[in-house]
């Protein structure tokens, strides 16, 4: 298959009964699509887009690997040690917030995490929830709690 210039980041089983998603670098997003073969006129389907996510896992030399959560929530990367890098889909704040340069109101912020796990064995594995998300070492499974209810 021919991607053009269109990177690959990673798949994601998002439905079982469905082909596994694509996800591929446009410019600086990151965007997940659903492979459709029983529409041949429009085999790929848009379900999801990642802002700047292609543009932050291209700084990232020791990533190791890339998912996302099934419900697009938030995408997530590891490096081979130590470390995952979690990034939320935005959100509407609660309080009234204003951008300095703009001056204009802001109704929805992006927030980022990143997991330093106490253990230096190298990263095995690694596998994105809705809820958590799942690092395996070859001593340990780290179970990392990202949304709250």
């Amino acid at each position: 298959v021919n991607l053009g210039s269109h990177q690959y980041l990673f798949t994601i089983d998002v439905d079982p009964s469905k082909m596994p998603c694509l996800c591929l670098r446009h410019d600086v997003d990151a965007l997940v699509w659903q492979p459709r073969p029983d529409r041949p006129g429009d085999m790929w389907e848009h379900i999801a887009t990642f802002n700047a996510l292609g543009y932050v896992q291209a700084s990232k030399r020791d990533k190791k690997f890339a998912t996302c959560a099934p419900d697009f929530a938030y995408a997530t990367l590891c490096e081979c040690l130590r470390r995952a890098f979690i990034y939320c889909q935005p959100s509407p704040v609660e309080t009234i917030l204003f951008n300095r340069k703009q001056g204009r109101q802001v109704g929805q912020v992006a927030k980022q995490q990143v997991a330093s796990l106490d253990c230096d064995k190298p990263i095995l594995g690694f596998r994105a929830s809705n809820e958590r998300l799942f690092i395996l070492t070859s001593s340990t499974l780290f179970v990392l709690k990202v949304k709250q209810n």
